[in-house]
């Protein structure tokens, strides 16, 4: 089930698996909209969704507990958020953005209906203080997308 969080309610350890800069997540909940996903009682993904434009909205942070992992949970968070957007009169544009290294969760955006607009060279290595590694890769650039969620 998906529900409504607090920023107090939002649990640290899964927003550090999308960001392990505690400050920057921290500031993502800022004025934000923040969607985890419970299962018996224990909120087991999340999601962080901010405003940064007029009409747009962004997704800073999504992480699922890894023994939840390959389950649907992410999938059914975005699912939820993109309707979410549909319905808003003042979200046109959705984006996100993630690592070079990131492979799986480009794919999980892509068919979610993102589509690559921009790559910021180096943002990784020049905003934080220790490099990020996934899966051998390490994480250097983000890889922006975006979705007009009004489907035109």
């Amino acid at each position: 089930m998906i529900v409504r969080l607090t920023a107090e309610q939002a649990p640290k350890a899964l927003l550090l698996l999308a960001d392990p800069d505690w400050t920057r997540a921290q500031q993502a909940l800022v004025h934000a909209t923040i969607y985890g996903y419970q299962l018996a009682n224990q909120i087991v993904g999340v999601l962080v969704l901010k405003t940064t434009k007029p009409k747009t909205k962004e997704i800073m942070n999504v992480a699922v507990d890894p023994s939840y992992q390959h389950r649907g949970i992410a999938k059914a968070l975005l699912a939820a958020t993109i309707k979410s957007c549909q319905q808003d009169a003042n979200c046109d544009q959705l984006e996100i953005g993630t690592g070079n290294s990131s492979l799986r969760q480009l794919g999980l955006y892509q068919r979610a209906g993102f589509e690559m607009t921009t790559i910021w060279a180096n943002y990784f290595v020049d905003n934080y203080s220790e490099p990020i590694y996934e899966d051998g890769i390490q994480c250097k650039s983000m890889v922006r997308l975006a979705q007009n969620v009004k489907g035109g």
